[in-house]
């Protein structure tokens, strides 16, 4: 993106993200100063970091990408030329030598495990020459069949406080928390994974969306409750986002999204990097969204799941049409990125169609009163500062 033959001495190529910019992230020229980090995007803008506040982090699917965060995550300048981090010593005059000794350390112990994980490889490449390509072929499946739900669990529970800063601040109301809580608990009953220990939370949004973290989170904005016209329709959201969790969408796409070096460490039973990458990653919201068939695979999946709860699934179908696809938010498109809501719909009418006859009953839940209690909630909420 940049030509670094045009920058000087004291600027590297990088970016930048900051809920301040559109889409969240831009490419940038970062600065050495003499009181922080700054980054210039093409039309002007600039961001800046301070020495005294800048919280480093080294990272990235290279492993050498350093981040330079504001204490709030709300800024974070990141470069991967070799240069800046000696640099950066430098310029920083004393402020930051501990953290940056520290990471060169981190680094030096990153390249040797890179020599060994090559080597691994190599071997790897052994084994499928004789029988073992086939284990590949089944792709992240496979991998992360082997790894512990805990894994998911930790990835999540470190991703949690970033994504809650994208949108806002938790709405604490008990009763609703209940209410919400029994619904997913009377859904997820019937799933393939049901010692899941799903936690519910409602975050001050206009934006009409659920979401679910690896491990079993799910964030409902309150746009949603203000648009579902029955408790049916939302447990038809809920039921798609149990699915993504039971069906472990998250590390699948993950594992694909780091390549074949650490679906390779998975499944030989290492998953402290992936635990560390995968938070990172979740953070920054770098990641792709969910593929199609992933999307499609957590309605067929929650279908069912309404089925055998009691819930009827044509509920499900209304939802989505009338959701207009502009309003699925851009934000953490890893977590959820939808298919047209249209062909959704027609998919999921085909897999009602095959599903045995039964009497439904909707969900005992009061959306009215569940409504006025979350406004009461919101006024009575402390203003954050």
């Amino acid at each position: 993106m940049f030509d670094s033959d045009l920058l000087n001495d004291d600027e590297f190529p990088g970016g930048v993200f900051s809920k301040e910019l559109e889409g969240g992230r831009a490419g940038a020229t970062i600065r050495l100063g003499d009181r922080g980090v700054s980054a210039r995007i093409e039309d002007g803008f600039e961001l800046f970091v301070a020495y005294s506040e800048c919280q480093l982090e080294i990272g990235g699917n290279s492993g050498r990408m350093i981040f330079c965060r504001t204490p709030d995550r709300s800024v974070t300048i990141f470069c991967e030329d070799r240069r800046f981090l000696p640099a950066l010593r430098q310029a920083a005059t004393g402020e930051l030598t501990e953290a940056v000794e520290a990471m060169l350390a981190k680094h030096s112990q990153r390249r040797w495990s890179a020599r060994l994980t090559t080597w691994g490889v190599l071997v790897l490449c052994l084994v499928l020459l004789v029988g073992g390509y086939f284990v590949l072929m089944s792709g992240a499946r496979a991998a992360v069949a082997a790894v512990p739900f805990a894994v998911d669990q930790k990835i999540g529970e470190a991703a949690l406080p970033s994504v809650l800063g994208q949108f806002g601040s938790e709405i604490k109301d008990a009763e609703t928390s209940r209410e919400l809580q029994a619904l997913i608990d009377s859904l997820n009953q019937h799933s393939p994974l049901k010692d899941v220990k799903f936690k519910v939370l409602v975050v001050e949004s206009g934006d009409i969306n659920a979401m679910a973290l690896p491990g079993g989170t799910i964030l409902i904005l309150r746009g949603l409750l203000d648009t579902v016209k029955t408790p049916g329709e939302l447990a038809g959201v809920l039921a798609h986002e149990i699915s993504h969790v039971t069906m472990r969408h998250h590390l699948q796409q993950l594992v694909r999204t780091v390549g074949v070096v650490v679906a390779i460490e998975v499944m030989l039973g290492d998953v402290g990097g992936l635990v560390a990458l995968g938070s990172q990653i979740a953070t920054q919201a770098t990641l792709n969204g969910y593929s199609q068939s992933q999307e499609l695979e957590a309605d067929r999946e929650g279908v069912k799941l309404m089925h055998a709860a009691g819930y009827d699934p044509h509920e499900m179908v209304t939802m989505f049409e009338n959701l207009p696809d502009a309003n699925v938010p851009e934000v953490l498109s890893w977590l959820s990125t939808h298919p047209d809501s249209g062909l959704r719909a027609a998919t999921i009418r085909q897999l009602i169609a095959e599903l045995p006859r039964r009497e439904y009953n909707p969900p005992a839940l009061d959306l009215e009163a569940l409504r006025e209690r979350l406004g009461k909630a919101r006024h009575n909420q402390p203003v954050a500062e």
